[in-house]
């Protein structure tokens, strides 16, 4: 067995690997002989059919599936080795009158990988933003809190200061053919909500008004606020939904007092209002640093994207587009939707030359810590806040089964890290700014 490399740049080549039939000779005879012995054909008994009939049956196949095990641990093996990091897939080539008995056998795949290069993150500089949160703001996470825990009081009409609970289905037109089984959405809104507000704010409980498919597609913010994505929006079935008013009631916002402070902190955690504000203010000042610290590596990471220069495998990625992609059938096609994923095929290249380079690596260990992470995130929303660590890793677990999950988390922790080296490496323009600042340089 041999591997053999025909560069055709600095990044792409044609790897040809070539198997002589002692490669694999064994191995089938042996399936062969298996074969043979476990063969129930009528006219013979089991174990007894003559073994030229099983090769004249089986042996193609048993060869073929078994030099394409080696030619793809071969193949495998010489990248591990040169240490290729591959851009795309390798596309085969055709074989053209494969025949088990031959004395040698070639295939080839066309390859392409990154270029040679390093990134020096210490000549990048961009603002670091230190965020601080405002009284306000700690105000209206310490009045969310007494409004989780808030009591309900029924009213007749809707207020300035009303929820009011929404049930939103779609309209059926007289006639129509089949069966229609849309499940109604189901949101509450208050004044912050001000277009869906403004919609029913005249109705009582039970009225209802009816909003057209146009009009949802036309008035994004609407359609969210009644619980329709865009793209929902655009897919409704029907041209009209109807929007009603289930429940209209106002909150009495819970005491700040210490049965509230144990509901969301925890027993005696928290003993004082002035403890509260505290807590709270270091909370929303992680958080906001969080964001700014995300703002500062995306713009870091933005420079790097346009000033390095990395060689694409063009003219691999487009035979590979057209290899893996049944819908893409012209190479004029297979170019303009590389040149479209350009930029995004070098991001890629980048991030993941930083994190070889940086030497970033997963642990089980990690990921089960993100994920726990992601738990008590999910629980936060709902006012939990101490909940004990065996069922939040209990919880984690489960959520891990899922292997999409696995691979989001996993690639959030390895983007963590690199964070923590953009942060480390790169030069940084401190400067302290309020949460509105912050928000308004994100628009920029």
């Amino acid at each position: 067995m041999n591997v053999t490399a025909t560069n055709h740049d600095d990044v792409s080549a044609l790897l040809t690997v070539t198997l002589e039939k002692s490669d694999y000779k064994e191995k089938v005879e042996k399936q062969l002989l298996n074969y043979a012995k476990n063969a129930q054909v009528p006219g013979f008994r089991k174990g007894k059919v003559p073994l030229s009939m099983v090769k004249k049956q089986y042996e193609a196949g048993i060869a073929f599936e078994e030099i394409n095990k080696q030619v793809s641990e071969a193949l495998n093996g010489y990248v591990s080795e040169n240490k290729l990091r591959l851009v795309g897939q390798p596309v085969p080539q055709p074989v053209n009158d494969f025949d088990p008995n031959a004395e040698s056998l070639s295939v080839a795949f066309e390859v392409g990988y990154e270029p040679e290069f390093t990134v020096d993150l210490a000549k990048y500089e961009a603002p670091h933003y230190k965020v601080e949160a405002s009284e306000k703001e700690i105000s209206t996470s310490v009045e969310n809190m007494q409004k989780r825990f808030a009591e309900r009081l029924p009213e007749d009409k809707i207020g300035k200061d009303s929820y009011v609970a929404l049930e939103i289905a779609q309209v059926v037109e007289e006639g129509a053919e089949g069966e229609h089984n849309h499940a109604p959405k189901n949101v509450t809104i208050s004044k912050d909500q001000k277009e869906a507000f403004d919609l029913v704010k005249k109705l009582k409980k039970d009225e209802s008004v009816k909003v057209s498919k146009e009009d949802l597609q036309a008035k994004e913010e609407l359609a969210t606020q009644l619980g329709f994505s865009k793209e929902d929006a655009e897919h409704l079935h029907h041209n009209e939904v109807e929007v009603t008013v289930k429940d209209i009631y106002g909150l009495k916002l819970a005491e700040l007092d210490q049965e509230l402070f144990d509901k969301v902190y925890g027993k005696d955690v928290i003993t004082t209002e002035e403890e509260l504000k505290a807590r709270v203010k270091t909370e929303l000042d992680e958080y906001f640093q969080q964001n700014a610290d995300v703002h500062f590596v995306n713009k870091i990471l933005q420079q790097v994207n346009e000033k390095e220069e990395i060689k694409l495998p063009e003219a691999f990625l487009i035979k590979w587009l057209l290899f893996s992609n049944q819908n893409i059938t012209s190479e004029e096609q297979a170019k303009e939707i590389l040149e479209n994923e350009k930029n995004i095929i070098k991001g890629q290249i980048l991030e993941g030359k930083l994190m070889n380079d940086n030497d970033i690596q997963l642990d089980y260990a990690e990921v089960l810590g993100q994920a726990e992470q992601l738990v008590r995130n999910q629980l936060a929303i709902y006012g939990i806040h101490h909940l004990g660590d065996d069922e939040v890793q209990k919880y984690a677990a489960e959520m891990l089964k899922d292997e999409n999950q696995v691979r989001q988390i996993s690639s959030e922790v390895a983007m963590a890290k690199l964070k923590d080296v953009i942060l480390e490496k790169s030069k940084k323009k401190e400067t302290t700014i309020s949460h509105d600042e912050f928000l308004e340089e994100l628009k920029k």
